[in-house]
């Protein structure tokens, strides 16, 4: 059985979880840690820096890391950005320091079946060290990590 062309040309994780159909069809979570967050000139309505984070999702058994620097962390809200790892890719909200996490993923023992996955949590932020760098003042902020429960998994069989 192959995929329509649409599906064909997308990327998917390959999941590492044993009875990975299984799992696809339980309620899933994402661990999230390991933030990163730098903004330049902040507090001067900057939006320039970085932003990362490494992230588990339960129904693939799988670690992702998703960075990005030297960006408009601004224009971050409005697109996906892609992580390390094909079928996973991100939202983050400067505004309102949040994120969204969406994954896509097939498995072995399903051929023809993909599923979806996403989620959207608010980031407690702990504060920020000012330092001074050749950008400007660069704020290096400490967020605190979370777990996000799947708003929806579906399957589309071929």
């Amino acid at each position: 059985m192959s995929l329509p062309a649409v599906w064909q040309v997308r990327n998917f994780v390959q999941s590492a979880a044993d009875n990975c159909t299984e799992n696809s069809h339980q309620l899933s979570y994402w661990r999230i840690d390991d933030f990163k967050l730098k903004v330049y000139n902040w507090d001067n309505g900057g939006t320039t820096g970085s932003f990362g984070f490494r992230s588990y999702y339960s129904a693939t058994n799988m670690t992702v890391d998703c960075m990005l620097q030297n960006v408009d962390l601004a224009k971050l809200e409005n697109s996906w950005s892609k992580c390390n790892t094909t079928g996973t890719e991100f939202r983050f909200g400067l505004t309102d320091i949040s994120l969204t996490v969406k994954e896509t993923w097939t498995c072995p023992e399903s051929p023809g079946v993909v599923f979806n996955a996403n989620a959207t949590g608010r980031i407690m932020m702990h504060g920020c060290v000012d330092n001074d760098s050749d950008k400007g003042v660069e704020s290096d902020c400490n967020l605190m990590e979370l777990e996000m429960a799947a708003n929806a998994t579906s399957s589309a069989q071929t």
